[in-house]
């Protein structure tokens, strides 16, 4: 019988971030997964996928990755942390690349205090979203109390319009991405968030089937919601929230109303089938109920089901 010993192993695995975004998107995905139910557990890994990349690849990673399937070893524990950035560029700067210098500078100047003016007064471009739908009470009769709903109800509007643009800009990645490589959802920046059971079915006529559904909610918050046309359009809301979310750890000033992602879910929703999707655990690959649209419902040519 062989007698247990311990032992440590020292590594130094050097590594190159060539898309945060995605390292962090899919650190949120994971996230999501690991918490299940457990909403402070939640809170905390989002928050720390939102930190930086660094913080979203510690969270991510598990000694027992390291060990696979090697038998007879198990990993006790770990102590993990990154170093700064690779070595600094001596070469002299192009003048492009002093342009987006002081343009990345321009940008990391915004405090805290510029970004949540900017999403309240951003409330205004979605003009098609009713206030009344976000905790806005006009019958309230204290004046206070109208004062701060009303407030909470614009901050949760302008929120919903940064993460349109968020969602969008990267749904138009994850269109390029799965284009140079059918194999590459894992890599996607807002895709991998959907239900993992059909990822077989997510390539790239999908993604752009899937964007065309996304664009068409944004249609819709300018002109008159009512509620998502079909499944894939609740799915895009869902991410838009979780998105939403993500501010929200960032900005934990920001004032909105309190349990906003259930009166969300209550009234921008007419079904929540989207959310039965994420509890398949075998693998599927017909999505053409996705783009089905409901009873009175119109959907984008594009997307629509052939």
């Amino acid at each position: 019988m062989d007698i247990p010993r311990t032992a440590k192993l020292h590594l130094e695995l050097d590594v190159e971030f060539d898309g945060s975004d995605a390292v962090q998107g899919y650190a949120r995905h994971w996230a999501h997964e690991q918490a299940g139910d457990d909403a402070a557990s939640l809170e905390a890994k989002l928050a720390q996928a939102a930190e930086s990349p660094e913080s979203a690849l510690m969270m991510v990673l598990e000694p027992d990755d390291l060990l696979g399937e090697v038998p007879g070893v198990m990993a006790l524990g770990a102590s993990m942390w990154i170093d700064g950035g690779s070595e600094a560029d001596t070469s002299w700067p192009d003048e492009a690349e002093l342009d987006d210098e002081e343009e990345f500078d321009d940008e990391a100047e915004e405090s805290d205090e510029d970004w949540l003016q900017k999403i309240f007064l951003a409330a205004d471009k979605l003009p098609g979203l009713d206030l009344t739908v976000l905790g806005y009470a006009t019958a309230e009769l204290n004046p206070d109390t109208r004062a701060q709903a009303l407030r909470q109800a614009t901050n949760l509007r302008g929120a919903l319009h940064w993460a349109y643009e968020y969602v969008i800009d990267q749904l138009f990645d994850d269109v390029q991405t799965l284009r140079t490589s059918a194999d590459s959802v894992g890599e996607t920046l807002q895709l991998c968030a959907l239900p993992p059971a059909y990822r077989p079915a997510f390539d790239a006529l999908f993604a752009q089937r899937f964007l065309v559904v996304a664009l068409d909610v944004g249609h819709c918050l300018v002109s008159g919601f009512s509620s998502p046309s079909c499944l894939a359009q609740e799915l895009a809301l869902k991410l838009l929230l979780d998105s939403v979310e993500s501010l929200e750890f960032m900005l934990p000033d920001l004032d909105m109303p309190q349990d906003w992602r259930v009166l969300a879910s209550e009234n921008l929703f007419t079904s929540l089938d989207h959310e039965l999707l994420y509890l398949s655990h075998d693998g599927a690959s017909d999505i053409s109920d996705w783009f089905t649209p409901y009873l009175n419902q119109t959907l984008n040519p594009y997307a629509a089901n052939e």
